[in-house]
């Protein structure tokens, strides 16, 4: 079953949603300050927000897929069918590992509101971010690994006005893009260990800035490059 991965998330983030409402006391933590402290309260069945996000994602997952498996098997060009088959399966990993991610999330959500209003502090929000920081780092690691292996389409990868132009292009830029969001993802999980709380956000949004920044330099030069190369 091709989708069983992506399902499983789903059902996981069912499951622990309707586990908390049975544990959780009525109000909880949903939102800390700088300080680390919450500075606001609401109600433990906020926590099926993760739950729709999660199957949000898995329903959005399955109807593109299926949308490059029909252009695999519809196909009339070979290497048109070769690109679709590939993207049909990254697209698939790439959405469960977001899946995964945000389940995470989920789970640190619903712990620190089982620790009751009574005992909040500073270290559950600080605890909240950097789990919040190091599993978007783990994301974008493990999205970096998949990046190169990204055939042109047009629904994922660094697509840009350069990286579009062709296929060599294309493939010059995932390589390029994946390394770049492999080590901007481990400074992310490093600045989630290092910094506590806000500090590590504020960290992960200038990384991120970063490597977008980085991501559509280097897309640009590799196209110069490639021009020059065919002169």
């Amino acid at each position: 079953m091709k989708n069983r991965l992506l399902i499983f998330t789903a059902v996981l983030a069912v499951i622990f949603a309707a586990v908390a409402v049975t544990i959780l006391p009525d109000s909880i933590p949903v939102h800390f300050g700088i300080d680390g402290n919450a500075d606001r309260i609401g109600s433990k069945y906020e926590v099926f927000l993760f739950t729709g996000i999660v199957i949000a994602i898995t329903v959005m997952s399955i109807l593109f897929r299926r949308r490059f498996e029909k252009v695999r098997d519809g196909g009339s060009d070979e290497k048109e069918v070769s690109h679709a088959a590939g993207n049909a399966k990254i697209f698939g990993i790439v959405c469960t590992a977001v899946n995964a991610v945000m389940v995470g999330i989920e789970v640190v959500f619903i712990c620190i509101g089982y620790t009751g209003l009574q005992q909040i502090s500073g270290t559950e929000g600080e605890l909240y971010c950097s789990v919040m920081v190091i599993l978007m780092g783990i994301l974008f690691a493990v999205l970096g690994n998949i990046m190169p292996k990204m055939k042109m389409n047009g629904l994922m990868g660094l697509r840009t006005t350069w990286s579009m132009k062709n296929d060599e292009v294309w493939a010059r830029s995932q390589r390029m893009a994946g390394t770049v969001t492999f080590f901007g993802g481990v400074a992310v999980i490093l600045s989630g260990i290092i910094l506590r709380g806000y500090p590590s956000l504020v960290a992960m949004m200038i990384l991120f800035l970063v490597m977008f920044a980085v991501m559509m330099k280097g897309s640009h030069q590799i196209y110069i490059d490639w021009e020059k190369e065919q002169k």
